[in-house]
C-alpha cells in the first residue's frame, strides 16, 4: 500500500468536501462610525452614513439609543448606506452601527465607535381642519382647503397622498395658514386621502385622513362668485339663462355687484360683463331670451327696462332711456315672450299706472312699449303665454287672471284664496293651468276655471311647480318634495328631504328620469321621478374654500323682482344651481339634459325662460 497516495487521496476529498460544503464566511469589517449633522430636532427624519467592507452582501443594525433598526436592504462591499431615524424627545443620543451578513445574520462585526447627535425639541405642526368635497367627479379637478398652524411659528408646507402612496408637497406658507390643493381623480373609487403639514424643519403634523367618493355625478364640478372691490364676494341674484352665444354655451344672469355676466357652462369663465346706466343700481327680476331678436331682457332698479345681446352683451336697446320717465326704484319682473312681444310686470307701473303688466316689441334696434294694463295688486312671479297667445299672471289679492294677446281685458279672474300670494302658473300638454296658493295645488280648465278640476294639499306652502310627462311635480315649505297626479291631484309619492329648509324654487325635470330639486340652504336633490328614490343629494356651499361651508338658511322673497334664483340644467346635463353663497355646477348624466318632451320641465318651461 503506498500511503503517501493514499494520504494525498484524502486531502484530495477533503478539499472537495469543504468546497461542496461552503467555506467558512468571515464576518464584516468593523464599520466607522455614522456620520452626518451633529443636531437635529425632534420629528425630524435625519439622514445619517455609514459604509464597511466583506466579501458578501452585508445589512446594518442601527443603534439609535432610543431603539434598534435592523436595516431590510442589502448592499455590497464599501457601499454606503443611508439611513434615516427621527426622535420623539429632545435630549443628545449616542448612534453606532454594526454590520452583519445578509446570508448570515449570526456573522457580525463589532458596533462602530458612537457619534453624539443633539435632538432640540421641535413642536410639530397642527391642522385646524380640512374643507373637502362631499364627493368629487371622476375627471373633475377636485378642490381641498387645509388650515393650521405651528406652535414655533415655522413656515408651513402641505403633505398629500392621494392614495396612491406617493406623496405630493406644495411650497412653504407663513403660519397660520390656509392652503388650497386640488386633484383630478381618475378612477371611480373611494380614495383615503392623507393630509400633513410639515414645517421648514422637516417636523410634520399628525396626518388627516379625508374619505373621498369618486363618481361621475352629485358633485360640484366648479362654483363661481364675483370678487367686488369694494363688496366683496357677491353671487347671482337672478335665475340663471343657459344659451349658445354662437361659440360656448354660457350662463347669463344678474349679481349683487351691479353687473350682468356671461360665464361658460365648461369652466366657469367669466368673459363679458354689462352695467346699468345709472351706478351701484342693480339687475332686477329674472331675465329671459328673446329667440327673435337674440336678446336678452332684465330690468334695472333703477327703473330700465335692457335689451342686452347674447354675444358680449352689448345693450340693443334700454326703456325708456329717461330719467323723467323711468319712475326710479321701481322694479320690473320676469319676462315672458311671444315671438317679438315681451310682457313682463313692474312694481307700481312708472307713470301712475300702478302695479302693472307691460307689453313690449323687441324691433331689434329698440324696445317699443305697446300698452300696459294696470292691476291693482302686485304681479306675483312670471306671466305665461298659452297656445292662442293668451296671457296669464298671479298677483299677490288671491287672484289668477288671463287676458289676451293685447292686454284689453280679462278672459277671466279666478279668486282662489281670500287673500295672498298665488304662485307659478304653468300649463300643461292639454292647456290645464297650474298654479300654487298657500299649502294648495290647483288644476283649472282654461276655459272655465272655477272650480278648479281639482285641488290638492301639502305640507308646507306650496310653490312653483313643473309637469314632466306624466306627473307634477313640486316642494312645499317645510322640506317635501312631491309627484301629483296631473288628472286626480292624488299624491304619487311625498318624500321628506330636509327637516329644515323648504323649496322655495321650481324643480327641473331631466330626459332620464330624474328630477332636481333645491332646498333653500342649496342642498341639491336628484329623485328617481317613477319612486322619488333618492339618487343623491349635493350640499353645494360644502364645496367652497371653507370648512363646512357657510350658507347660512335665507328667508323666502316672494315680490315680483326677487324671488329666489331658480337652478337650471345645461345640454350635457350638469345642474346650475345659483345659490346664496356662489354659483355651482353640480355634475349631472349626459343623457339628463331638460327633458323636450315633458310639458314644462323648469321655470319659465325652458332654458331660455320664455314662458311659453
Amino acid at each position: 500500500m503506498n500511503w503517501r497516495k493514499t494520504t494525498a487521496t484524502a486531502i484530495l476529498a477533503l478539499v472537495v468536501l469543504v468546497c461542496m460544503t461552503g467555506c467558512p464566511k468571515k464576518p464584516p469589517a468593523n464599520p466607522l462610525a455614522p456620520t452626518g449633522p451633529d443636531s437635529t430636532w425632534t420629528g425630524v427624519t435625519t439622514a445619517f452614513r455609514v459604509t464597511t467592507t466583506a466579501k458578501y452582501a452585508i445589512r446594518y443594525v442601527m443603534d439609535w439609543s432610543d431603539k434598534i433598526d435592523t436595516g431590510d436592504v442589502s448592499y455590497a462591499s464599501a457601499e454606503t448606506a443611508t439611513v434615516t431615524h427621527s426622535w420623539g424627545t429632545a435630549g443628545t443620543y449616542d448612534i453606532k452601527v454594526q454590520a452583519i451578513l445578509d446570508a448570515e445574520p449570526a456573522k457580525a462585526s463589532e458596533f462602530s465607535p458612537t457619534k453624539a447627535v443633539r435632538v432640540i425639541l421641535n413642536n410639530p405642526p397642527v391642522i385646524a381642519n380640512v374643507a373637502a368635497p362631499p364627493v368629487a367627479v371622476k375627471g373633475v379637478e377636485a378642490f381641498f382647503t387645509i388650515r393650521g398652524s405651528d406652535p414655533d411659528g415655522d413656515s408651513l408646507r402641505v403633505l398629500v397622498d392621494w392614495g396612491g402612496g406617493s406623496p405630493t408637497d406644495t411650497g412653504y406658507f407663513l403660519s397660520p395658514c390656509s392652503v388650497e390643493v386640488s386633484h383630478t381623480f381618475t378612477k371611480l373609487e373611494t380614495v383615503n386621502v392623507v393630509f400633513r403639514l410639515q414645517d421648514w424643519k422637516g417636523t410634520p403634523s399628525a396626518p388627516d385622513t379625508v374619505v373621498v367618493p369618486v363618481g361621475t355625478a352629485g358633485g360640484v364640478v366648479w362654483w363661481w362668485i364675483s370678487t367686488d372691490v369694494n363688496n366683496g364676494d357677491v353671487p347671482f341674484i337672478t335665475s340663471p339663462v343657459i344659451a349658445n352665444d354662437g361659440t360656448d354655451e354660457r350662463v347669463y344672469a344678474g349679481c349683487d355687484d351691479y353687473k350682468f355676466y356671461s360665464i361658460r357652462t365648461s369652466d366657469r369663465k367669466s368673459e363679458k360683463t354689462a352695467t346699468t346706466k345709472e351706478t351701484e343700481c342693480l339687475f332686477t327680476g329674472h331675465p329671459g331670451l328673446c329667440a327673435a331678436t337674440s336678446h336678452i331682457i332684465v330690468g334695472s332698479e333703477e327703473g330700465e327696462l335692457y335689451a342686452l345681446k347674447l354675444n358680449g352683451l352689448g345693450k340693443a336697446w334700454q326703456w325708456p332711456d329717461s330719467a323723467s320717465e323711468r319712475g326710479t326704484g321701481l322694479n320690473w319682473g320676469a319676462p315672458a315672450f311671444n315671438n317679438d312681444k315681451i310682457y313682463i310686470g313692474q312694481e307700481g307701473g312708472g307713470s301712475n299706472l300702478g302695479d302693472s303688466l307691460f307689453l313690449f316689441q323687441d324691433i331689434g334696434t329698440q324696445g317699443n312699449r305697446i300698452t300696459a294694463y294696470g292691476v291693482n295688486a302686485a304681479v306675483n312671479d312670471a306671466p305665461i303665454i298659452d297656445a292662442s297667445g293668451n296671457v296669464i299672471f298671479a298677483n299677490d289679492s288671491g287672484y289668477l287672471v288671463k287676458i289676451d294677446g293685447n292686454l284689453n281685458s280679462p278672459i277671466w279672474r279666478a279668486h282662489l284664496i281670500p287673500n295672498g300670494d298665488v304662485h307659478g302658473p304653468i300649463l300643461g300638454a292639454d292647456g290645464t293651468i297650474y298654479c300654487a296658493a298657500d299649502s294648495h295645488m290647483y288644476a283649472l280648465d282654461p276655459t272655465n276655471p272655477m272650480p278648479p278640476k281639482w285641488i290638492a294639499t301639502l305640507d308646507g306652502e306650496a310653490f312653483r311647480p313643473v309637469i314632466g310627462q306624466s306627473a307634477m311635480f313640486v316642494g312645499a315649505g317645510f322640506g317635501k318634495a312631491y309627484s301629483i297626479n296631473l288628472a286626480t291631484g292624488g299624491k304619487n309619492w311625498e318624500k321628506l328631504l330636509s327637516q329644515s329648509s323648504g323649496f322655495s324654487t321650481s324643480p327641473v325635470v331631466a330626459a332620464n328620469g330624474y328630477v332636481y330639486f333645491q332646498d333653500d340652504d342649496d342642498v341639491l336633490y336628484c329623485l328617481n321621478q317613477a319612486d322619488g328614490t333618492t339618487i343623491w343629494y349635493c350640499k353645494c356651499p360644502d364645496y367652497l374654500p371653507r370648512s363646512g361651508g357657510g350658507n347660512s338658511h335665507r328667508p323666502r322673497k316672494l315680490e315680483l323682482y326677487d324671488y329666489l334664483p331658480n337652478p337650471s340644467i345645461c345640454a350635457n346635463g350638469n345642474i346650475i344651481v345659483a345659490g346664496a353663497d356662489a354659483c355651482y355646477c353640480v355634475a349631472g348624466y349626459p343623457e339628463g339634459p331638460l327633458d323636450g318632451a315633458a310639458a314644462w320641465p323648469k321655470w319659465q318651461k325652458n332654458l331660455s325662460n320664455t314662458g311659453k
